[in-house]
């Protein structure tokens, strides 16, 4: 399962393709959680919480993973600021994963959400911080606003892979998706 030039390895084909599953599902649930009233409000947040605390831990788990195991070598007809722009991005899609899920679990733990169950299975507590209504408020503004930022980058990265595909023809997009066949000149 190691990483080469011409393709991600399997485990980090699966880890991409699920947390990006994951994440849309979890924007999805948000947004029904924010539209919902009552015990149907809980019932979204209980499990807007266990996919972001999921994404979290996958996000850790491919962390680890990409450390272990590097990048696969970018085309060498890329520009500096293009290798820049796309080592930069994945960085900082990392930390976005980390943070975001990191920032809604706190914003709940300072408003006073209620411990909620992952899917059902086993408690999630609130994390060790004051129960706070202002900072509560405050981490969830820092969340939504993480949240923002995490669509700027979704969108620099499917430029990018469009980009390559259609563009430069290089391959680029098979490496993490072998489903797609390499373009021919």
């Amino acid at each position: 399962m190691r990483e080469s030039e011409s393709r991600y390895s399997n485990l980090s084909i699966l880890l991409h393709w699920t947390i990006a599953a994951l994440l849309i599902a979890n924007v999805l649930v948000g947004g029904w959680m924010e539209d919902a009233e009552g015990p149907d409000k809980l019932g979204w947040f209980a499990t807007h919480k266990s996919l972001g605390i999921t994404i979290f831990v996958l996000t850790l788990v491919r962390l680890g993973w990409r450390i272990t195991h590097p990048w696969p070598v970018l085309p060498p007809h890329m520009a500096g600021w293009e290798r820049l722009l796309a080592r930069g991005t994945h960085i900082l899609f990392y930390l976005a994963l980390l943070a975001i899920p990191l920032l809604g679990w706190a914003a709940a733990s300072a408003g006073g959400a209620p411990t909620t169950d992952w899917f059902g299975l086993f408690p999630i507590g609130n994390l060790p911080l004051p129960r706070s209504e202002n900072l509560g408020d405050a981490l969830g503004g820092a969340h939504k606003l993480l949240v923002k930022a995490a669509y700027v980058l979704i969108g620099l990265h499917v430029l990018g892979a469009i980009k390559h595909q259609f563009l430069n023809r290089d391959g680029v997009l098979h490496r993490m998706l072998p489903i797609i066949p390499t373009p021919r000149d």
